[in-house]
């Protein structure tokens, strides 16, 4: 079977290790996932999970705060895919959602090894039958570039960036590119830099190939390297917004952050349909304590993109913080109503009707986001943490808490 593994990307050497087995096992583990971040996203991400056959939840600390492993996640349970849930980091083990509990869990926090894959490929030759059995899906994987929009500088803005030379091309030199990408796609990096470090030499004015070669210096780590090839991109094409969004993505992983507010304005100045920089600056200038210009960016990322719960949620929580709260409330009823909602969603619109005096419609849903996760009510300090919760929002919660245990 096909399977997409959803993983964050500080868990790639165990993800890894993970499709070796499984693809050992006559399975094909999918771990590079392409994705254009433009307004078409969600449905290119639908696209991509659903091509596969299963999908594998590698469990990390990290994978589960991740809005995009959320994403994928919730995806694949509205297609009916086969889920299995994998325990890939040892720091997880304590905070499995309720809402994987149901699906086959593999406990590989120690490492990933034979018998510790043993239950896995179990229970996935358990559902391949079924898998086979199912009408209307594709038995094998076709690119999904085949049918994606090119962008027209094109320079398409990745996660795994691949290269491509335009015009007529030497043999060598496409075999040369064949090989890098191959080398990409198997998170081969420091070998596929090599490859592309010789492209460049051969061809140094193509900026896709800079760009990909940006991307493997960033998945090693060597973020100075990577800027540096960025720096080429925008070199080359300094009108592509996309560009300016990747390399403010790097700025504000590496704390640079009026660069990265720099680039992420201008990557909004040169394409102001591309709702992503919104939702970037928009979190950057909440660190910043500049709350307006938050929530200005929050509002033009929900126009932007309006099918996506994050960006009500982000607006109702800074309308919260400015003693906005009907407004605040609005925002997140709206979230609410999307299909596969995170749960602090629900937990915030709680905390709204709670301040507005409606605590039977708070208590409500509130124990919505404690039946998706039960942090909600045991770990309020951790979790409100790690959603930037403030003071009064926990005092609020603490109150709702308090009915929830006396019922």
């Amino acid at each position: 079977m096909k399977l997409f593994i959803s993983y964050a990307p500080n868990d790639r050497a165990r993800v890894d290790e993970l499709a070796h087995l499984l693809n050992e096992a006559g399975h094909e583990g999918w771990v590079d996932h392409a994705l254009t971040q433009g307004q078409r996203w969600e449905k290119e991400l639908r696209e991509q999970v659903e091509e596969c056959d299963a999908f594998v939840y590698a469990l990390s600390r990290e994978s589960l705060k991740s809005e995009w492993s959320k994403r994928e996640f919730r995806i694949a349970k509205k297609a009916k895919m086969p889920i299995f849930a994998v325990i890939i980091n040892p720091n997880a083990k304590s905070d499995v959602p309720s809402d994987l509990k149901p699906y086959p869990l593999t406990d590989c926090s120690d490492g990933v090894s034979a018998e510790s894959v043993a239950s896995l490929l179990a229970a996935l030759s358990k559902s391949a039958e079924a898998v086979a059995a199912r009408s209307g899906r594709k038995s094998a994987y076709s690119d999904a570039s085949d049918e994606a929009e090119e962008d027209a500088s094109g320079f398409d803005e990745s996660l795994v960036q691949q290269v491509e030379l335009l015009g007529e091309v030497a043999p060598e030199l496409q075999a040369l590119a064949t090989q890098a990408n191959e080398l990409l796609t198997a998170g081969k990096w420091e070998k596929a830099i090599i490859k592309l470090s010789e492209l460049i030499k051969q061809v140094p004015e193509n900026a896709m190939i800079y760009a990909a070669r940006g991307d493997a210096y960033s998945s090693v780590q060597k973020f100075d390297e990577a800027l540096a090839d960025y720096d080429a991109v925008i070199r080359l094409e300094p009108e592509n917004g996309k560009a300016y969004n990747i390399r403010a993505n790097l700025y504000r992983d590496m704390e640079r952050v009026d660069e990265a507010l720099a680039d992420f304005t201008e990557s909004i100045r040169l394409d102001p349909e591309h709702a992503f920089p919104r939702v970037s600056r928009g979190m950057l200038y909440y660190q910043q304590e500049k709350i307006e210009d938050a929530l200005k960016d929050f509002e033009a990322y929900s126009q932007l993109a309006p099918d996506d719960f994050l960006g009500h949620n982000n607006r109702a929580f800074v309308l919260f913080q400015l003693a906005r709260y009907e407004e605040a409330e609005a925002a997140w009823k709206l979230a609410t109503e999307f299909e596969d909602v995170d749960d602090y969603v629900f937990a915030g619109h709680a905390v709204s009707l709670e301040q507005l005096k409606r605590p039977a419609e708070a208590l409500a849903e509130y124990r919505k986001a404690v039946q998706m996760n039960r942090r909600w009510k045991n770990k309020l300090d951790t979790v409100g943490a790690e959603y930037s919760w403030t003071e009064p929002m926990l005092v609020l919660a603490t109150h709702i808490i308090g009915r929830l245990r006396t019922r």
